[in-house]
């Protein structure tokens, strides 16, 4: 256990304790989600202040050996790109535990499922290990579907389910990416750390590329894969909309950059112009789509694929600068719109 483990093994103890509680006793599931949410807030801003910038790279390294004949071990750490995105989660998961205060409707569930989701989504910017890395990337992607689908509003099953399918295929890239860079290494190994140093050949770059960057791509709202963002947004619940919207589409882009850019970089410039061309689409569809929408949550779903066209914008200079902005934009467009879906949904939307 460090800091880095204790911020997802808290949002499951939180969802276990949960589970014992009366689902009548809506005060002890709302405290229990809230202290679990106060506790990982905590643990992240503890993580930040601690983090030593001057030595930078990657930081509170924990590794233990796991499924060892496969290469899979538990292998997390954190760096100046991760760091700011689980301080990002810590914030959210606290306020959305806020916001979704008053759901008399199974809250019991709600919050099983606000917190599991929550753990994979601090799992992913943690993970040194492909596979590792996978997993939690599911655990944070499918609650969204019961979330959306039991507690949303305004077509939420067909939301859902969009939302659902898309990421699935997105996932099956991924997995299919994931394997073939598994097999192609020659070392039996998922850490990415290791995988980082092999040097696969030019033509498996051009093919496995696209295939991981656009799995990723589509949960980080890429174009022409990005319709079920918007309407996703608008049928979640609020305090899941900020989730969403601040976190979730984050790893999408945290993964094209964490594994497809930097495992596969001659790929990446092959592709290059193609990446910066439908970010481009992205940040101009994107708001302009926006400016003619008559409902608040859809203004903010398209806005969100337009800045997420500067975040992989930034991505696609592969230059430190153009990183480095990326990831201000993803931790800024994070805090803005999970204030703005707070505005909307809690202060319009449930008062109206």
């Amino acid at each position: 256990m460090n800091l880095l483990t204790s911020t997802f093994w808290v949002s499951l103890a939180g969802a276990l304790v949960l589970l014992f509680l009366k689902k009548e006793d809506h005060h002890a599931i709302r405290r229990t989600a809230a202290l679990a949410g106060f506790i990982c807030l905590s643990l992240t801003l503890a993580t930040y202040v601690r983090y030593d910038l001057s030595l930078g790279g990657m930081q509170f390294v924990l590794k233990r050996s796991w499924i060892p004949e496969f290469g899979i071990d538990f292998h997390v750490g954190v760096d100046g790109i991760s760091l700011p995105l689980i301080l990002l989660t810590g914030f959210i998961f606290f306020t959305g535990v806020l916001i979704a205060w008053n759901i008399e409707d199974r809250p019991k569930e709600f919050f099983i499922l606000f917190l599991t989701l929550v753990a994979g989504v601090f799992g992913v910017f943690v993970s040194l290990n492909l596979f590792l890395l996978f997993i939690f990337y599911e655990l944070a992607v499918l609650p969204m579907y019961l979330l959306i689908g039991v507690w949303g509003s305004t077509r939420k099953e067909y939301g859902a389910m969009k939302l659902t399918l898309y990421l699935l295929v997105g996932s099956a890239l991924i997995f299919i990416g994931m394997l073939a860079l598994y097999f192609e290494s020659g070392i039996q190994s998922f850490d990415l750390t290791k995988l980082s140093e092999v040097d696969f050949p030019m033509p498996f770059q051009k093919i496995v590329f696209p295939l991981i960057f656009i799995g990723f791509g589509v949960l980080g709202g890429l174009w022409p894969l990005h319709t079920w963002s918007p309407v996703g947004h608008v049928a979640a619940p609020t305090s899941v909309s900020m989730l969403h919207a601040g976190v979730l589409m984050k790893l999408g882009a945290y993964g094209c950059f964490r594994v497809a850019m930097v495992l596969l970089p001659e790929g990446a410039a092959f592709w290059l112009p193609w990446i910066a061309m439908l970010a481009t689409v992205n940040i101009v569809y994107g708001s302009m789509i926006a400016m003619v929408q008559r409902d608040f949550k859809f203004v903010i779903g398209y806005s969100s694929v337009s800045h997420m066209g500067f975040v992989l914008l930034g991505l696609a200079s592969m230059d430190p600068v153009g990183v480095s902005g990326a990831v201000l934009q993803m931790f800024s467009h994070g805090i803005m719109t999970g204030l703005f879906f707070a505005i909307v949904g809690r202060m319009v939307y449930d008062r109206t």
